[in-house]
C-alpha cells in the first residue's frame, strides 16, 4: 500500500511541472487575447502635465542638461564622500534601486495569475484574477523594461563615472565601451527607482508622494555614494517615471488595471484596487477545498 502511494505520489510530481508548463502557457494565450481584443477600444483623455510622459521627458532632459553644466563639475572635483555608517546606510539605501523586491513579488503574483484556471469561477473573480495579473505584468514590465532600456543607453553613450574621470575633466565619454567604468549616463538604479515609485504611486494613489519622495532619495543615494553625477540620477529617475507612464496610459486605453478620469488623471481600476485582492484569494482557496474534498 504504501510503495503504491509513493509510486503514484512520484508520478504526480514528475507531471507537475509539464502540467504547470501548459497552465502557464494557455494563460499567457488567455491574457494576449484580452490585450488584443481590447485594442483601441477607449478614446484617451490627455493626461495631466505630471502624468504626460512627453511632458515629464521634456522636464527631465532641461533638468539634466542644466545639472551636467551647474553641478556635475563640483561631483567630479570632489570625489569620495560618505564612509563609516552613514555609507553602509546608503549602500543599504541604494540597494532598493536595483527593483529586486517588486520584480520578484510582481513575477511571482503574475506565475499565480496565469496559472490558476478560469473555469468554475464566478464572472466577478475572474475579472479581478485578471485586473491582478496585468497589473503585475504592469510593474514587472515598467521595472524591467526601463531598467534594460537605460542599460543599454548608457553603454552606448559610454559616460565616465566620477570616480574614472580623467585628471581635469568633466564629461568624458567612452560610446559602447560595455563597461561599468563607463556607463553612467543614465543611473541604472534611478531609473529602476523611478519606475517602481511610479509603479507603486498609480498603485495606490492615496501614497502618491511619499513613496514618489522615496524613490527619489534612492535616487539621490547615488550622488552621495559617488556612483553617479547628477545629471545621470534625474535622467534616471525621469526616465523611469516616463516609461511606466507610458504602459500605464496604454492599458487605461484598453481599460485594464487603470483609467482616466473626467480631468484625464490615472487611477486604479475598482476591481484592481488592493480591498478586492481577498475577495478574488477567497474565492480561489474555497475552490480548491472544494476540489480537494
Amino acid at each position: 500500500m504504501a510503495s503504491d502511494l509513493e509510486a503514484g505520489l512520484s508520478r504526480v510530481l514528475l507531471r507537475l511541472p509539464g502540467v504547470f508548463r501548459a497552465r502557464l502557457a494557455e494563460g499567457a494565450r488567455r491574457g494576449l487575447r484580452i490585450l488584443s481584443h481590447r485594442r483601441a477600444r477607449r478614446v484617451a483623455r490627455v493626461a495631466p502635465r505630471d502624468e504626460n510622459p512627453a511632458f515629464v521627458m521634456a522636464v527631465t532632459l532641461t533638468a539634466a542638461f542644466a545639472a551636467i553644466a551647474l553641478l556635475d563639475p563640483h561631483v567630479g572635483a570632489a570625489p569620495g564622500g560618505a564612509t563609516g555608517a552613514w555609507r553602509r546606510f546608503l549602500k543599504t539605501l541604494t540597494s532598493y534601486g536595483e527593483g529586486i523586491e517588486i520584480l520578484v513579488v510582481s513575477g511571482a503574483i503574475l506565475v499565480f495569475c496565469l496559472s490558476v484556471s478560469p473555469i468554475g469561477l464566478a464572472r466577478r473573480v475572474r475579472a479581478g484574477l485578471v485586473e491582478i495579473g496585468f497589473a503585475a505584468a504592469f510593474a514587472f514590465a515598467s521595472v524591467a523594461g526601463s531598467g534594460l532600456v537605460a542599460s543599454l543607453v548608457k553603454n552606448a553613450f559610454g559616460r565616465a563615472r566620477p570616480e574614472h574621470l580623467s585628471p581635469g575633466a568633466v564629461f568624458e565619454l567612452h560610446p559602447f565601451a560595455f563597461s561599468a567604468k563607463f556607463a553612467s549616463f543614465p543611473s541604472g538604479h534611478s531609473t529602476t527607482a523611478g519606475a517602481t515609485a511610479m509603479v507603486l504611486a498609480l498603485l495606490f494613489p492615496a501614497l502618491r508622494r511619499p513613496i514618489l519622495a522615496a524613490g527619489a532619495l534612492v535616487a539621490v543615494s547615488r550622488i552621495l555614494l559617488d556612483a553617479h553625477f547628477p545629471a545621470d540620477v534625474i535622467a534616471g529617475f525621469g526616465f523611469g517615471g516616463a516609461f511606466t507612464l507610458t504602459a500605464a496610459l496604454a492599458l487605461a486605453r484598453r481599460n485594464l488595471v487603470f483609467r482616466q478620469n473626467s480631468i484625464g488623471r490615472l487611477e486604479p481600476k475598482a476591481a484592481d484596487r488592493p480591498g478586492n485582492w481577498p475577495h478574488v484569494l477567497a474565492a480561489l482557496i474555497a475552490r480548491a477545498r472544494k476540489s480537494a474534498s
